[in-house]
């Protein structure tokens, strides 16, 4: 999802690579979980990619700004 081009008004890489930015919650939410996800709950994808190894780096306004954290990256 964060390689599609159509999703990236939504979400996307920063130039960094270790670290995504969500721009638009509501529109990401609608309108891509559903497609990579059985569900459309948002702070249940965020709790997965905490898994992952991800954090939340920024939260202003509607923008979540999340990266891997270094011991994580392979």
């Amino acid at each position: 999802m964060l390689s599609c081009v159509n999703f990236s008004n939504y979400i996307k890489w920063d130039i960094s690579g270790i670290s995504f930015t969500i721009h638009d919650v509501a529109g990401f939410t609608n309108n891509v979980l559903g497609l990579y996800f059985r569900h459309n709950n948002f702070l249940s994808f965020i709790r997965s990619l905490n898994l992952y190894g991800f954090q939340k780096v920024i939260n202003f306004s509607n923008n979540w700004k999340l990266e891997i954290l270094s011991s994580q990256i392979h």
